[in-house]
């Protein structure tokens, strides 16, 4: 039995793309230790691993300067990483066979293993980079922001928050002893990702080489974010979700639940904890509330999903074939909604100033359109051949195999 330490920061984003993975790996006779928030504890013990809690202050975080700062969510992120460095060379008393580390928290997992000399293994939950895509490239290049595209090009001179990171890294790298050069701790292309998104859906998919295994979306019991019923009507059902993070945004729900009022869909809000549902006041008969229900119990009866394009509810919906209209308010999110829109799949719409009646047009549009339907039923069908956590599990046990 080998034993596995998984590092992730408290984002449900990050870490429910690979919980399936960890379940898939204990049922296989792998020791699986979780270093997280002791936030997460309930969602990686009832996945079959240990948890080794750090102290997180992610989740205190100010959200709304992450959504388009770089440089605040870089030094929140390296800060995150210092705390993981310092729980995982203290709290345990003999290194893993595997350091599996979400490729947010790099820093710590690039500085990590090469201090225990163990391998590793990223796990990427977003859009994988290479020399042909990067992905911090198209979130913050402004080019990127005006042609509403990844940006070909780079900054002609990188703007100082790289600077500012790559100073950190190259500290945290002196503290534990690690050789390697903080360009390389960061940018470098490890032995192995895994890539919780179908290689049909990545930019620029078919120039990864087979250090890159696209697994596509790893779904597993969500029991943990309660039951769903769904409604006695006939009506479309939409779910609508600004995921875990980026959703402090009141009046997007009332400017929603408007659209919904006296139309013929069903409407499913998710809020998780970033408003109090009663804030939003009586609702139409068609239009139900929650904090948390399994997207995935919804996404199977639904026709259309309206979401912020975090990669971790598109993947969702990919999974089930619904077609979406992507509302991105943060810079991680615009470049899903690009692709969703270039691939046929969905619609974006710009949330600065979005009306009801926007809202309203945009879901006709996309139910209106049988060609949208029948490409989101085929990457339905990559998703399903991409192989999901038993094809991650595979590629773990072969890499730690061939290392050892």
């Amino acid at each position: 039995m080998s034993h596995l330490l998984f590092l992730c920061h408290p984002d449900h984003g990050h870490v429910i793309p690979n919980l399936a993975m960890v379940t898939e790996l204990v049922a296989r006779g792998h020791r699986v230790t979780y270093l997280t928030s002791p936030s997460m504890a309930e969602l990686v013990t009832s996945a079959g691993a240990e948890l080794l809690p750090y102290p997180s202050r992610y989740r205190d975080a100010d959200f709304t300067l992450m959504e388009n700062d770089p440089g605040y969510l870089m030094e929140l992120l390296v800060d995150e990483g210092e705390a993981m460095l310092a729980t995982a060379t203290r709290e345990l008393p003999e290194p893993p066979d595997l350091v599996v580390y979400d490729t947010s928290m790099l820093y710590a997992g690039r500085i990590l293993a090469p201090h225990w000399n163990r391998p590793a293994v990223q796990v990427i939950p977003v859009f994988a980079s290479n020399e042909h895509f990067s992905f911090l490239n198209a979130m913050y290049n402004p080019r990127s922001v005006e042609n509403e595209k990844p940006a070909v090009e780079r900054p002609a001179a990188p703007p100082a928050w790289v600077g500012a990171t790559m100073r950190r890294i190259d500290a945290l790298r002196t503290e534990y002893g690690v050789q390697a050069p903080p360009q390389e701790i960061w940018f470098a292309v490890p032995p192995l990702s895994v890539v919780t998104v179908p290689r049909e859906f990545q930019y620029a998919g078919d120039t990864f080489d087979e250090r890159f295994v696209f697994v596509g979306p790893c779904v597993g019991d969500r029991g943990f974010l309660g039951d769903w019923e769904p409604p006695t009507t006939d009506l479309p059902v939409v779910l609508v979700s600004l995921g875990a993070v980026f959703n402090e945004h009141a009046e997007f729900f009332r400017t929603c639940v408007q659209a919904f009022r006296g139309r013929p869909w069903h409407a499913v809000m998710t809020l998780g904890e970033g408003m109090d549902p009663d804030a939003l006041g009586p609702l139409p008969d068609n239009v139900e509330v929650h904090r948390w229900v399994p997207h995935v119990a919804v996404l199977s009866r639904a026709s259309l999903c309206l979401t912020h394009a975090g990669m971790g509810t598109v993947m969702e919906a990919l999974r089930a074939g619904v077609p979406m209209v992507a509302a991105p308010s943060a810079a991680l999110d615009r470049p899903t909604a690009w692709r969703l829109r270039d691939l046929g799949l969905g619609t974006v719409l710009d949330p600065a100033g979005m009306t009801a009646e926007d809202i309203v047009s945009a879901i006709a549009q996309v139910l209106d359109d049988p060609g949208m339907r029948e490409r989101s039923a085929r990457m339905r069908d990559a998703v399903a051949d991409a192989g999901g956590s038993a094809r991650a599990a595979d590629a773990i046990e072969q890499h730690l195999a061939a290392v050892r």
